[in-house]
């Protein structure tokens, strides 16, 4: 393998991209998480690392884990495939104020208008 080809192959996109194939097809979560996590001290500013890492945790049943990765990385983008996946596992947002309840009209009234505006 060349420097180049060398290069490439330890890319965050590529490690975090591996360590979910591994963790995908052969069941390798442990593998695949260290490969995930050393991606995202690479690069802490790439959604992909965290979507694939939370993948993983989902992989390995542990939700709780796949929740969180999940909206680390929403903070870091918005990326809508992130969004889909916590939908997918019934996660709503958090509240916008989160002292109150999800059901108190503050919270219903400010996330209808967040959400008009496509800032949630």
């Amino acid at each position: 393998m060349d420097q180049h080809n060398h290069q490439h192959a330890e890319s965050p996109e590529m490690l975090s991209l591996m360590g979910y194939s591994l963790a995908r097809e052969s069941g390798q979560y442990q593998k695949g998480i260290e490969l995930c996590l050393k991606a995202i001290t690479m690069n802490p500013h790439s959604s992909d690392n965290y979507l694939h890492l939370g993948r993983i945790y989902l992989l390995a049943r542990k939700k709780e884990l796949a929740i969180k990765a999940f909206r680390k990385g929403l903070r870091v983008r918005k990326d809508t495939r992130i969004i889909d996946e916590l939908k997918s596992m019934g996660i709503r947002q958090s509240p916008p104020f989160a002292s109150l309840p999800r059901n108190h009209v503050l919270n219903r009234f400010t996330g209808r208008i967040l959400n008009a505006l496509r800032l949630r």
